[in-house]
Formats: structure tokens, C-alpha cells, sequence
């Protein structure tokens, strides 16, 4: 199982970008890529809610919408990391899906793009996960579905909130130090695995 945003794709200057333009056309004060990043891993609508520090309904949804608007430019020019498309082939005979707090619909824009979408059994995003990260029911979820052994079963992710998702879940966890959350940061959550590259895990998945 695999996050998306930091895991898979280099999505997040994208999202980053987005909400700088949604700010400038709502009028809204600009904010650096580190302020907006704090509000980062948690789905859409908290990224879009706490950039533009608001609780009000109709303003956070008002928002999302030119986020939404501008996101769906930035993603066309979205890059994979490199070695997830021979990771993907290396396993293509494993059980993979993704898991993640972004919106299904751009992390599937993004993966046909790339034509990687058949590698997966699911995605599951912000839309139809029942949960976001840190609560580990999607994961559940998919270990229930396919008669998985927690102890059999990998979440990798970039962020902090990726290994807690997997802690809570009870399966084995690997942080990637490339995304957004550096090694140092992901240290303290003491993920099972730490590298730098996925093509590390060759002779750790079995």
C-alpha cells in the first residue's frame, strides 16, 4: 500500500502552486510554500480551509472550488519520482493499492497520465476512503477485503502521518525521505524501514 502525494508523484509543488493562485485571486494575503505546507497531508479541504484561515462553509467551499480550478492546470505538468515505475514492475505480481488524503480525481488524472493506474487493485483518496489519515480504517478496510495478515501488509509514505497511519493499522511501514517530510523528521515516528529510494525495498519485500 502506498501514499501519493511525496510517495508516488511529485505533487506537491503543484498543490503548493494552486494554492498560491487560489490566495491572489480571492484576495487573499500570499503565503510561502513552508506556510502552506504546515496545512499539508491532511486532505484538500484542510489545506484549502487553513491557507485561508476559515471555518465559514460557503468561504472554504467558494475556495476549494478555484483550487479545484487551478490544481487541475498544475497537475499536467506533475513528474513521477524516480524508480516508481520499475518499483511498480518489479511487483506487479503484488497486491497494490494506494491510500492517500488527496482527491481520487487528480491522483487518477495523474496516474493515467503516467499510465500507471492499472498496477493498482485501488485508490483510495480523500473521496471515497470512510477516513483520513492518521485513522488506519482504509487500510483495514483493503487488509479485510483481500484477506491480508496485517504482518504481511507495507504502507509507504513520505510524511509523518504516513507512518502513524500504519502504526495504527498494525502493519509494517517504510518512509521515503525523498517527499515532504525530511529523515530526520521521520526518524520519531520510527518507521520499519527508512530509505531513500523504493528500489531500496527490493530485498526487504518477499
Amino acid at each position: 500500500m502506498l501514499d501519493f502525494d511525496g510517495t508516488i508523484a511529485d505533487s506537491l509543488p503543484a498543490a503548493i502552486a494552486s494554492i498560491q493562485q487560489m490566495l491572489a485571486e480571492l484576495g487573499y494575503p500570499p503565503q510561502t510554500a513552508e506556510e502552506i505546507g504546515t496545512h499539508i497531508g491532511f486532505g484538500e479541504r484542510s489545506l484549502v480551509a487553513g491557507s485561508i484561515g476559515q471555518k465559514d462553509e460557503k468561504l472554504i467551499e467558494q475556495a476549494q472550488t478555484i483550487y479545484y480550478k487551478h490544481n487541475l492546470e498544475n497537475i499536467k505538468q506533475v513528474k513521477l519520482y524516480p524508480h516508481v515505475r520499475e518499483f511498480l514492475e518489479l511487483y506487479k505480481n503484488k497486491l497494490k493499492t494506494v491510500i492517500s488524503n488527496k482527491r481520487d480525481e487528480f491522483i487518477k488524472l495523474i496516474l493515467e497520465k503516467h499510465r500507471l493506474k492499472d498496477y493498482f487493485a485501488e485508490i483510495m483518496g480523500g473521496d471515497s476512503a470512510p477516513c483520513l489519515k492518521p485513522d488506519p480504517c482504509a487500510i483495514n478496510n483493503v487488509l479485510k477485503k483481500y484477506n491480508v495478515p496485517p504482518a504481511r501488509a507495507l504502507y509507504i509514505g513520505d510524511m509523518t502521518v504516513d507512518v502513524e497511519t500504519g502504526k495504527n493499522a498494525r502493519v509494517l511501514t517504510c518512509a521515503v525521505t525523498y517527499g515532504f517530510h525530511d529523515a530526520e523528521k521521520l526518524k520519531q515516528t520510527r518507521p520499519d524501514f527508512l530509505v531513500k529510494d523504493l528500489l531500496e525495498l527490493k530485498d526487504q519485500i518477499i
